[in-house]
């Protein structure tokens, strides 16, 4: 893959924006920013060249493996969700 290439230079920072947001105990304001810096990121990937037959195999590869990154940076986001909404009922209501 070329380094120069367009692409090659969208999947290094989808990259570096993974790592930033699978390091635990980061903030929720940067956590946030880091969210939309990958949601803009993502929207400027051309997923169906990626994709194509006619891709480079290694290019394919990664975005696959992206992909499997997201899924898990998601569940883990829904679970933090999830437990901080519990922990607020109790703090709203500390007689339960």
């Amino acid at each position: 893959m070329d380094p120069n290439n367009p692409i090659h230079e969208l999947l290094v920072r989808v990259e570096d924006l993974i790592d930033a947001l699978e390091v635990r105990g980061i903030a929720s304001e940067i956590f946030l920013g880091l969210c939309k810096e990958l949601e803009e990121c993502l929207k400027l990937l051309p997923t169906e060249e990626i994709l194509q037959k006619e891709a480079d195999d290694d290019m394919r590869s990664r975005f696959m493996v992206l992909v499997e990154r997201i899924k898990r940076l998601e569940n883990f986001a829904g679970a933090q969700s999830g437990i901080m909404s519990s922990l607020s009922t109790y703090i709203d209501n500390p007689d339960k």
